[in-house]
């Protein structure tokens, strides 16, 4: 396995590869409740973030073919995404701008810090350190900078598993956006 991060041609192939990751996530299913327009509009929301100009997207490649991507943003991105999410996110961009909302919120203030807002593994190689070699790839860079990072978790956070490992802390209030949909606000600072 290679973690490298992702060429622009592969920004189709990244986007489609995070929206099945992320198909029945239940976040997602919140933010877009239609089953049958799910995928179509979460690949089209990450290809949004993909394009970022400062992005840092890693994939974990093997044999030629992607087995993970983590998306990472710098908090200063261009507010005009949210327009372009709007325009991708349709009928359904109300949720997509109250997450936006909620987060904008809680992250943190006056310091620079890179956002995790993209993470998935293929379910057949799950358990084998993809995951947690994705994150160890940018978090060590982040470390020679200096840099925090900051994520919402779409997964209960007691402290434990591969966030709590790499030293993530809760940071400030849960983030409920319906009585499923739920994200766990975690911060890490540089070590």
């Amino acid at each position: 396995m290679t973690i490298r991060l992702m060429k622009p041609c592969e920004i189709d192939e990244v986007a489609f590869f995070i929206s099945r990751g992320y198909y029945d996530d239940i976040f997602f299913k919140w933010c877009v409740p239609s089953d049958g327009l799910r995928l179509g509009i979460v690949k089209d929301y990450y290809k949004v973030y993909l394009s970022v100009a400062r992005a840092y997207v890693y994939v974990a490649v093997e044999e030629g073919v992607v087995i993970g991507a983590s998306v990472w943003l710098p908090h200063d991105v261009d507010k005009a995404i949210y327009g372009n999410i709007e325009a991708v996110a349709g009928r359904f961009a109300p949720n997509f701008a109250a997450v936006a909302d909620a987060s904008h919120a809680s992250e943190p203030r006056d310091i620079p810090f890179t956002q995790l807002v993209g993470f998935a593994v293929d379910k057949n190689q799950r358990g084998r350190g993809v995951g947690t070699a994705l994150l160890k790839t940018h978090l060590d860079a982040m470390d020679t900078v200096g840099e925090p990072t900051y994520l919402e978790a779409s997964t209960k956070f007691n402290g434990g598993g591969v966030y709590g490992k790499f030293g993530y802390e809760l940071y400030g209030d849960i983030l409920i956006l319906s009585p499923t949909a739920k994200l766990w606000p975690l911060f890490r600072q540089a070590k």
